[in-house]
């Protein structure tokens, strides 16, 4: 699997945060021991209803997406669009996966390399470029 590396540093605490724990995250929830729902009751074989290991990175990504935007609001960001638009297009693919019954665990080298690499981007593209801007407009007090 591709490595998630740490220099994705943003200067914004929370976002860094964030994306340490999507590391943290994505380092564990692929390991062999790690079981999604299986079956009846969770037991059993996969019956490839739906990938609960894809649907817990949606929900965790989700709810630090929804922190940025409102840090972007805050600061009257104005790459806030273009920034969203390419959360947005994370969010689409998983659900594609999600919906074309993607297993996490017969897949999970795909899903993993997909999702670091479009962190690793993102991190470059659009979150630096916020930390940048928040911390100029003293939105938010900068990493020490």
């Amino acid at each position: 699997m591709a490595a998630l590396t740490q220099g994705a540093v943003t200067g914004l605490p929370s976002i860094d945060a964030a994306n340490d724990g999507l590391r943290f995250l994505l380092e564990r929830v692929f390991q062999p021991g790690v079981e999604c729902r299986r079956g009846t009751g969770g037991r059993g074989e996969c019956d490839f209803s739906r990938c609960t290991r894809i649907e817990a990175i949606v929900r965790y990504v989700g709810r630090n997406f929804a922190h940025q935007e409102q840090v972007m609001a805050d600061s009257a960001y104005p790459e806030a669009g273009r920034h969203c638009d390419d959360h947005a297009s994370l969010l689409d693919h998983l659900n594609v996966m999600l919906h074309a019954k993607v297993c996490a665990d017969k897949d999970s080298v795909k899903v993993h390399d997909y999702i670091a690499h479009w962190v690793i981007e993102h991190a470059q593209r659009c979150d630096h470029p916020l930390g940048r801007w928040a911390v100029t407009r003293r939105v938010v007090p900068p990493t020490l």
